[in-house]
Formats: structure tokens, C-alpha cells, sequence
């Protein structure tokens, strides 16, 4: 009965394909070694820009983590060197073939003027041990650099072309978030109180350094100023109300949604914030900070709806955020012009201890 089944809805796929319109034209041939030969150097073209804009995000932000290192709680060693295994997907031969990552940890950039460049490591130089420890993939090499003292000194043992030789760094002390940039297409950053995240549309969004700066600068704020771990806190607040809530009307009321209520308390208060002590990090980092607030206008731009602002939205309207970025520009280049330290201003005047242990006096 089944296997008569099975005839039957073949049957009937054949006679609706048969009913079905089809093109008309003839098309040229395609040989199946063709369209794998393409395949690779799409790949390789994929990888080539994915490495270029990790490469551009690690530059841009090794200035913003080491000269702003002061402003942020978390600190650790800064190297300046990425490495990888060769991936086991489809792109493991591209990334082998571009940048030559082979199964043995490998060198796939250092940054220009990084500690690790300053110390003669290259790319494509096989890394053997860091400190005497072997690493056999990056997972073991990414433990081994964060737990390092800021500041550290780091024996490093590689590989290169064939010879063995051990090149000692200098690490200098830096930011502990990693910024990495995420696949999506999207015009977005975010953090998440560890890390930093980049689109790759936000990558291709942002023209030029100072923008890009700007973006990074901003997602650094959210993480020195524990945003996720208040929002956390406002939700559990929420999540106990909703859990009162419930009891206390004997499961007539379901769903009261206060725990979502807290997670989004104070958002657009702490996207304000992350934009005025981001500009205070990228001042602290040298780059220049007149035009930063006009990247809110090319937002506008791209997110039209973000101009009227509501109650209900996550972020402040753009002229908002535009208008309270040229007034913090302001008030930065008036305590440069009076030579005072570049920390932000806090509500209760208390001083703001640093990850170098310096008070900094609100002024």
C-alpha cells in the first residue's frame, strides 16, 4: 500500500511539473569543473575580505585600547598578533591557499606598530609555544594571552620556513575586550560586556577611521560602564516582580512581562551615555573628535526611522544624539584647552577610579 502510495505522488509531481511554465531560451553550457573552479575563487575573495576588515577593525582599535586602556576596569596584555588553524569547512583550503593557515597554529596577521610587529613576528609563521606552553590550536593560544599580566613580557616560539626560533614580546597594557567583526550585513555593532562586535555591514558602512573609531569607541562604553550587567540587573528586578505578580493573583495573571519591562529600563539612558563617555575614549586615544557627531546624521540616513525617536525605542532619536555629541565636544576640548584630565563627568561628583588605580576628580 505504501510503495502504491510513493507511484501515485511521483505520478502526480510528473503531471504538475509537466503543467508548470518553463523558460524559453537556450542556455549556454556550463561545465561542472567550471563552476567549481569559480566556487574557489569565491571563496578566496570571501576570505580576502573577511580577513581585510578583521585586519581594519584590530587596527583602528589598538589605538582606542591602548591609549584609552586608563578608562577602562578590565585591563590586560596587548600583543598585536592573530592566529588560526585551518578551518575544517569548506573554506579551510582558501584560507590555506590566501594566507597560507595550515592544521598547525598559524600566524594569520600582526597589526603595524603592535608590540608583536615591533618584535619581528610575521604572518605565516607557525606558532609553536607561548611561555613555554605548547599551542596546538587557537583556543589554547587565546587562553594563554588573556590570562597574561598586563603589561607582561612573552616568550614566543615559532616556526619560519622551516626554522625554528624564539622571538620575545613586549606586551603593552590594553583594554581586555576583544572586538571581533560578526557575518551579518546589517548596519550594527553591539557588546556584550566581554566583547565588541562589527557587522560587516557596519565595516562597509563606516567610510574612514574616524567613524569606524567612533562605532568602536561607543560599544567600548557600554562594556566600561557595565551596561549588560545593570540591564541584567533591572531584569532580575523585573523577573522577581513578574514571579509576585503571578502569585499573588493565583495564576490569573500569567504573563505580566515585568522582567522584559526592567531589561529595557534606562536603554536609551545608557546609549546616551555609552555616546558621551565614547567620545571621552576617543579623545583619550588621540583621534580627532569635531566630526564624530555628524556620523549620527549619515545614520539618520541609513535608518530614517531613527529621527523621530518614541518613549518606546531602545536608542535616543539621532538629533539627540547628535546634538549631545557636539555639546560633550565641547566639553572636552574645554578641559583640553585647560589642561585637565579627559574623564567623564559623573552625577554624584565622587571621583572615578581607573583600571591604573588614579582617582580622576570630576572638575
Amino acid at each position: 500500500m505504501i510503495r502504491i502510495s510513493v507511484i501515485l505522488a511521483n505520478i502526480a509531481i510528473a503531471a504538475l511539473l509537466a503543467g508548470c511554465a518553463a523558460p524559453v531560451t537556450q542556455r549556454v553550457s556550463v561545465s561542472d569543473q567550471a563552476v567549481k573552479d569559480e566556487a574557489d575563487k569565491q571563496r578566496e575573495i570571501a576570505v580576502q575580505d573577511i580577513v581585510e576588515e578583521q585586519k581594519r577593525l584590530a587596527r583602528i582599535y589598538q589605538a582606542l585600547r591602548t591609549k584609552a586602556e586608563a578608562l577602562c576596569p578590565e585591563v590586560g596584555a596587548h600583543l598585536g598578533v592573530y592566529v588560526m588553524n585551518r578551518p575544517e569547512n569548506e573554506f579551510g583550503r582558501s584560507y590555506e591557499r590566501v594566507f597560507g593557515i595550515q592544521n598547525r597554529l598559524t600566524t594569520l596577521f600582526v597589526i603595524d606598530g603592535s608590540p608583536a610587529a615591533l618584535a619581528g613576528l610575521k604572518a605565516r609563521d607557525i606558532v609553536l609555544k607561548v611561555n613555554r606552553a605548547l599551542t596546538p590550536d587557537t583556543k589554547t593560544a587565546s587562553g594563554i594571552f588573556e590570562a597574561l599580566a598586563p603589561g607582561a613580557s612573552v616568550t614566543i616560539e615559532i616556526e619560519r620556513n622551516g626554522t625554528a626560533q624564539t622571538i620575545a614580546v613586549q606586551s603593552v597594557r590594553a583594554c581586555k575586550y576583544p572586538a571581533r567583526v560578526a557575518p551579518e550585513q546589517v548596519i550594527n555593532a553591539f557588546a556584550n560586556g566581554k566583547e565588541i562586535f562589527v557587522t560587516r555591514g557596519m565595516m562597509n558602512f563606516a567610510r574612514d577611521d574616524i567613524e569606524l573609531a567612533t562605532v568602536i569607541a561607543h560599544e567600548m562604553a557600554h562594556n566600561t560602564m557595565a551596561h549588560m550587567d545593570a540591564k541584567k540587573q533591572n531584569m532580575g528586578i523585573g523577573l522577581l516582580a513578574d514571579i509576585a505578580t503571578i502569585l499573588l493573583s493565583r495564576g490569573r495573571v500569567s504573563n505580566p512581562n515585568f522582567a522584559q519591562a526592567g531589561a529595557q529600563a534606562y536603554s536609551q539612558e545608557f546609549e546616551a551615555e555609552a555616546d558621551y563617555v565614547g567620545l571621552y575614549i576617543l579623545a583619550a586615544a588621540g583621534y580627532p573628535i569635531d566630526d564624530a557627531p555628524k556620523f549620527w546624521r549619515r545614520m539618520a540616513s541609513a535608518n530614517p526611522g531613527n529621527i523621530r525617536g518614541s518613549h518606546a525605542a531602545s536608542h535616543p532619536s539621532t538629533p539627540y544624539r547628535m546634538l549631545a555629541l557636539e555639546e560633550t565636544v565641547k566639553e572636552i576640548k574645554d578641559k583640553i584647552a585647560k589642561k585637565l584630565l579627559l574623564t567623564p563627568n559623573l552625577k554624584d561628583g565622587k571621583p572615578q577610579r581607573t583600571s591604573d588605580g588614579v582617582e580622576k576628580n570630576k572638575d
